[in-house]
């Protein structure tokens, strides 16, 4: 491979004619170009030299003997009369190039097969090809004759070009790496005089060199103390030193390191000038005074004079952290009411948080197999190829000592612990011939691995949209019973309206003979209409949060009413009230609620100026799953009935299926016009680029650059508390960022959930790519750097030097470290602590010591306060228990942010495919153990920590699926990479051709993935799974939290504030002091309705409503008592219009039949207006 480079340079340089009869013109004017080149170093000139003109044997073959004009001292003639065209000797030629620079050409072939007549190669080859095949393929090379068998000594030497040639010698040079094949010590080798002493190599474990006493450390940073008594350079005690007199004393430093006054220590000159221990130990000083602060402070003032009630807010957020998390509410169960899922529960067969869930675990599943697959492969590779032996450290563990352990024959069981076991095992000089073979199997394997990957990958995506449609067709949910229609008038606001035009318009579309009867009797339960409140959004979510604290004081005061009549009365400690709340009192909260219905009738009104519009689209939400199918089937034939509603001919009526659920809805992005989102997608990806790019030079690169630089120069690892202060800056600084990057994907402007989340998981995807690839550059940088023999990045397109690949590998061991265990394991650990326990006990902390203990002078609780989410803008005197719950809320499921070490880890894996090394194979059987862990992890995180969230559709699995491409791809620039190490691909070309070839290689396989994955899969297509299922809305209803009525913010309040079925509990603090309240207190004499033997007594229960006004039903609860029940039931109907009638129905609650009805009476407008005397009977 050097020859092919030199060959590039001098072609270049001197343009040189190619052809063979043109070649003695080449040898008189090609090295002339080459020696010209400042730039190359003497070292590189003699091997380039040497390599040019060891390939002029075909073109100088069939010279006479005489031909060489031998001068008396072994030299050549080189100026002796031989035309140009006439050929000369090998041993001329070769010293004429050298010497004199005359006659060197570089051929396009290699001068002799050296595989051809290798068993025989002693007597059958010339010494010419012996030579040249030595130096360069280290084939055919002698051993030492002179050498007595078995004795213990220098090997091999490695000359200028980083081969291990044969040694004429078993004693040590100066100057020299050195290959020796002693097992047990270098105590037989005694380094000659002005290099004494030995120091073995930190990359090579049967590599050493004879240096002086201040160079130990230049060659290996790990052994800085020249010990007079053994003659070997050992490892010295002083962090940091480069001279070690004694194994505790150091006289000279490394560069950034200071050494102190008695030696003993090497100060890393950020600690002696920054004095981060002084800032470690000022800190700890502070907080032991506010400790002590805090202590004597509570003792005089006492504590806060309303510790109590703030303590019922604290210990209620407490209960909604734990309510939050994911439940099995089980709402149709009368006898168990929510409890949390088992750790083992089968997420593909029960709906918990959505389909999302399962898809990801299956994922988890998929990198396993992967990892697992890339394992075996990678680790018969290495191991069948014999390189471990030569690339073994001389840092191994004892554990690889044991089993590389001598057993001295005859001398048994004496056994021998040694580093330098292997060292027996095989030639030095023929390591090369061992990795090129290694490059020609790793070629096949990586191929092998890329083409099953390839294919796996396309399997598990369609598997993936197979078990995203089965979940659909398993699990009956709200998108079932839903569709979403578009283009309507926006001033269409009457809910009631709107369903009845919807209704009418379906049943005329349905009326085709094609249907049957119950497809043509379809029924709409209700519409929930998109309000365009994108101006209003602030003022939505704060009314919302004041209705939400209002409706818990609602059901507290419910609640200890039921426990009164029931006898089971609640702990004091659980009582809240109204100066719990945000407003401090009832009175300022009985304010707030007539603002707020100020406010909603201005919204709601029809002649309001701030009246609210629509944005054009509906969810129209039916009774049974066939309405939805029939009303599909006859879409066009219900856009057409539904026309004269279209806000345009422009915009028509249009009906789209629905697979998201109302809670992946982000209603208050609905009025975002899609031109105008990806307006603001392309901003936000500019200043995510621009936080990022910051955040690389102003912080990542400077703590590379002055904390871990320093100490890679001395084979050691940065500690201490200045490790301390930057890693908390890096926590926080990565924080912030996934703050900004969440709190900017969230104003895009997404209409659903999963485009929000796929922005998430590229965002992520992007910052830990370029986090942790920026570590890896960095990394390179440092190890490339350490070594003194010129080499690079662009080293690993070559197989020529032993150097080099221990340049590599010393990398490869570094992004194993990286990874190991910090990112497979410790990472997901951390993310619990940092985001979970360590808020959950400081926000504990702040909120006792502000509002429970007020230990501590108000000027600094106010500066704590800042640190408390959610309190900034609160008093130092009342703790509402909605701020409470907010800062004791834990971190949603985030499978998003899951999702994006997916792709980034497996890409770190896979590049380890670049490397000779045995952290190769190790790296993919840690990403198989990690992929195991993370398993078990996630179901705890998802099932036992997090935050309900859910993810309803498989779209951002999607998009994962493209995004591995990215991982995908590496494998494919590592096989091209091979291919060209191995000289199967383009072994002439030039190093830069060489390096766009791996380049290219990697962006080919990412467009084939994403065009494979797209057209053959077609994933974006989403089809409604055919479901046979009768459960009505209602029974799917009963057991959901969630419709796409109550998930709708501005329907809520409307329903709250403003329509007339509003309901609520007579003491509620939301009543309308003009609506009208009604009780139904008992009834007495009812039939027995349930009169069969064993079929028990009735269990009545009343509904009342508003005549001719549907949807204003009120219910009570049932009774156990059957012909005596006491409901005891309160209620009113908010702007109760006169003249209106109220219809009250008493029946029996029954299982698996219709309810029986027991009586009815209507009461007209003028009795309910004179009030009503009772009892009155029910017919």
């Amino acid at each position: 491979a050097i020859s092919l480079i030199g060959w590039t340079v001098a072609a270049i340089d001197s343009l040189l004619f190619r052809a063979k009869e043109r070649g003695a013109m080449a040898c008189r004017h090609g090295l002339t170009g080459v020696a010209g080149q400042k730039r190359l170093r003497p070292l590189s000139y003699f091997g380039l030299a040497l390599a040019v003109t060891s390939f002029m044997a075909p073109l100088c073959a069939g010279l006479p003997e005489n031909a060489g004009n031998v001068t008396a001292d072994g030299s050549f003639d080189c100026e002796a009369g031989d035309a140009w065209d006439t050929p000369w000797p090998v041993d001329k030629t070769v010293w004429c190039c050298i010497n004199r620079g005359v006659r060197c050409h570089f051929p396009t072939s290699p001068p002799f097969d050296c595989r051809a007549g290798l068993p025989n190669w002693e007597n059958g080859w010339s010494e010419a090809k012996k030579q040249w095949c030595c130096r360069h393929m280290q084939l055919g090379c002698k051993e030492l004759e002179h050498v007595p068998p078995h004795t213990c000594g220098v090997s091999a030497v490695l000359d200028t070009e980083g081969y291990f040639r044969p040694s004429e010698s078993v004693q040590p040079v100066c100057n020299h790496h050195m290959a020796t094949n002693c097992s047990v010590s270098y105590s037989s080798m005694q380094c000659p005089s002005g290099c004494d002493y030995l120091v073995p190599n930190h990359r090579f474990v049967c590599v050493f060199e004879c240096v002086p006493k201040e160079q130990c450390s230049t060659s290996n940073p790990n052994r800085a103390f020249a010990d007079p008594e053994t003659g070997l350079c050992l490892p010295c005690s002083v962090q940091g030193c480069k001279v070690c007199d004694k194994r505790d004393t150091c006289s000279q430093c490394h560069d950034g390191f200071e050494l102190n006054d008695d030696g003993s220590a090497c100060v890393f000159y950020l600690d002696k000038s920054w004095h981060f221990d002084r800032i470690v130990t000022c800190a700890v000083y502070t907080v032991v005074a506010l400790v002590l602060l805090g202590v004597i402070w509570r003792y005089v003032k006492g504590g806060h004079h309303n510790r109590e009630e703030n303590m019922k807010s604290i210990m209620r957020a407490r209960r909604y952290r734990h309510l939050c998390k994911v439940h099995n509410w089980q709402l149709g169960n009368a006898k168990m009411v929510r409890e949390m899922y088992p750790l083992t529960v089968d997420v593909h067969n029960v709906h918990i948080l959505g389909v999302g869930l399962p898809l990801f675990y299956n994922s988890i599943c998929f990198l396993a197999v992967i990892a697992i697959l890339f394992t075996g492969v990678t680790y018969i590779t290495f191991t069948g190829a014999g390189v471990g032996v030569g690339l073994a450290s001389a840092d191994r563990s004892d554990a690889a000592l044991v089993a590389g352990a001598v057993r001295p024959e005859g001398q048994a069981p004496a056994v021998v612990l040694s580093p330098l076991a292997p060292c027996g095992q095989g030639s030095a000089y023929r390591m090369m011939d061992d990795l090129r073979e290694f490059a020609s199997s790793n070629y096949y394997a990586i191929g092998l691995l890329y083409i099953l990957t390839f294919v796996i990958s396309l399997v598990h995506g369609k598997l993936q949209l197979i078990a995203a449609r089965r979940y659909d067709a398993e699990n009956k949910t709200m998108s079932d019973y839903a569709l979403r229609l578009s283009g309507l008038k926006k001033d269409l606001t009457n809910e009631a309206e709107l369903t009845s035009k919807i209704e009418e318009s379906c049943r005329a579309a349905c009326s085709q003979p094609a249907f049957t009867e119950e497809s043509k009797a379809v029924e709409v339960v209700g519409v929930s209409i998109c309000y365009d409140y994108s101006k209003e959004w602030s003022e939505v979510d704060a009314m919302r949060d004041r209705f939400l604290e209002r409706m818990d004081l609602d059901l507290q005061k419910k609640m200890v009413s039921d426990s009164h009549a029931s006898g089971n009365e609640v702990p004091e400690e659980e009582h809240i009230s109204a100066a719990n709340t945000i407003a401090g009192d009832e009175d300022e909260l009985r304010r707030q609620v007539d603002v707020d219905r100020r406010q909603a009738r201005a919204w709601f009104d029809a002649d309001s100026k701030e009246r609210l519009q629509s944005t054009g689209e509906v969810f129209v939400v039916f009774r049974h799953i066939r309405d939805v199918d029939a009303v599909w089937a006859a879409r066009d034939q219900v856009c057409r009935h539904l026309q004269p509603l279209a806000e345009s001919i422009v915009d028509p009526v249009e009906l789209f299926q629905v697979f998201s659920e109302p809670p992946s809805i982000n209603w208050w992005h609905l009025a975002v016009h899609p031109a105008e989102r990806n307006k603001r997608v392309l901003k936000a990806m500019f200043k995510i680029s621009a936080i990022i790019t910051f955040v690389q030079l102003l912080i990542v690169l400077p703590y590379s650059r002055f904390i871990l630089w320093p100490y890679s120069t001395i084979g050691s690892s940065a500690g201490g508390a200045k490790m301390q202060v930057a890693g908390a800056i890096l926590g926080i600084v990565n924080t912030f960022m996934g703050i900004q990057i969440w709190l900017t994907v969230f104003g895009l402007g997404f209409h659903r959930k999963d485009g929000m989340d796929m922005m998430v998981l590229c965002s992520n995807t992007a910052l830990g790519m370029i986090n942790t690839f920026f570590n890896i550059i960095t990394s390179c940088i440092m190890v490339f750097s350490s070594s003194d023999d010129g080499f690079g990045p662009w080293t690993l397109v070559k197989m020529e030097s032993v150097v080099a690949i221990g340049v590599e590998g010393s990398l490869a061991a570094n992004i194993y470290n990286m990874m190991m265990p910090g990112t497979f394991f410790v990472g997901y650990l951390m993310c619990i602590v940092m985001a979970g326990l360590f808020p959950f006990a400081w926000n504990s902390f702040l909120m006792k010591v502000i509002y429970v203990w007020r230990c501590l002078p108000d000027s600094i609780l106010k500066v704590l306060q800042v640190f408390l989410p959610w309190a900034g803008d609160l008093t130092l005197d009342n703790y509402p228990f909605a701020r409470a719950e907010k800062g004791f809320e834990p971190m949603e499921v985030g499978i998003s942010g899951d999702y994006s070490a997916m792709i980034v880890n497996p890409s770190v894996c896979f590049c380890m495919l670049f490397f000779v090394s045995p952290y190769v194979w190790k790296t993919f059987f840690m990403m198989f153990l990690s992929m195991c862990f993370y398993y078990c992890f996630c179901r705890y995180q998802h099932l036992r920590f997090c935050k309900a969230a859910y993810y309803t559709t498989n779209r951002l699995d999607t998009m994962v699926n493209f995004l591995w491409g990215i991982p995908l791809s590496v494998i494919a620039a590592a096989w091209c990479l091979w291919g060209i190490r191995s000289g199967h691909i383009v072994p002439e070309a030039s190093t830069t051709l060489k390096l766009i070839l791996v380049a290219s290689a990697f962006k080919v396989s990412l467009v084939a993935w994403m065009l494979a994955y797209r057209f053959l899969l077609n994933p974006w297509q989403q089809h409604d799974a055919a479901e046979s299922d009768k459960s009505t809305f209602e029974d799917v209803k009963a057991d959901m939290l969630y419709t796409w009525f109550n998930c709708n913010p501005v329907y809520a309040l409307k329903c709250e504030y403003y329509y007339k079925d509003a309901c609520r509990t007579a003491d509620s603090i939301a009543q309308d002091p003009d609506a009208l309240q009604v009780s139904i207190i008992s009834a007495r004499g009812l039939r027995d309705a349930d009169w069969l033997p064993f079929a028990g007594s009735s269990e009545p229960y009343c509904v009342v409503e508003i005549v001719g006004k549907p949807g204003s039903k009120h219910q009570t609860h049932g009774h156990k008592h059957g012909k005596n029940p006491v409901w005891n039931f309160t209620t009113e109907f908010a702007h109760f219009t006169d003249g209106d009638s109220l219809l009250f129905t008493v029946l029996d609650k029954d299982f698996g039949k219709k309810d029986d009805v027991l009586g009815q009476v209507t009461l007209s407008g003028d009795r309910v207006a004179g009030g009503v005397p009772w009892p009155f009977g029910v017919g």
